[in-house]
């Protein structure tokens, strides 16, 4: 009996019972009019209100951390879309508090272009659009998982990147002699 209290269904199950049994367990209307002021950072006034200004700061700091850039880019040649970008953006700066949500979708499409020009700019393919929705939790990405995106999304691109990497291969194995044995301490003529 006590693995049962442990299980999710059994949880959801007891959750279920006890809402039946009292009518008036949910929050009153204004409940949240109650709660401290200034508890989330979207709950105090934004940092910035001019969206120009915004789109200045969102570039600027790109552009000034070489390894933001790169992730950027990372992420738009596996195939993820300048739209999920610039919602993360808006998203993320919302709720920290730097921005309105107005702001927020008023900056997206100056960040659009800036993020198709960034990708034209060092030969990555970008796509603008979504049709599906990606999950994200929130963590850089990495260079496994780009990979993956990058075939799911971008298959022409992912084949050609690893034919690419095929022929960097060989070329190297190519420039070693295979009859040839690296000369150490074992190998040493005794003169």
């Amino acid at each position: 009996m006590k693995n049962d209290i442990n299980k999710i269904d059994n949880n959801v199950l007891r959750g279920a019972e006890t809402a039946t049994q009292d009518p008036f367990n949910f929050p009153v209307p204004g409940h949240s009019l109650t709660d401290s002021p200034d508890k989330w950072s979207w709950d105090k006034p934004s940092r910035m209100t001019d969206p120009s200004k915004v789109v200045d700061f969102v570039v600027d700091k790109i552009e000034s951390q070489g390894e933001v850039k790169e992730h950027f880019l990372r992420l738009m040649g596996s195939g993820i879309t300048v739209e999920e970008i610039v919602n993360t953006i808006g998203l993320g700066g919302f709720t920290a508090g730097e921005f309105t949500p107005d702001v927020a979708e008023i900056i997206k499409p100056p960040l659009a272009v800036y993020f198709i020009g960034l990708a034209i700019e060092n030969k990555v393919p970008v796509v603008a659009f979504s049709k599906k929705e990606l999950e994200e939790d929130g963590k850089m990405i990495s260079r496994r998982e780009t990979l993956d995106i990058m075939e799911e999304r971008n298959p022409q691109e992912y084949y050609r990147l690893m034919s690419a990497l095929d022929n960097k291969k060989e070329d190297l194995n190519m420039q070693k002699p295979e009859d040839e044995q690296p000369a150490g301490f074992i190998n040493m003529e005794n003169k």
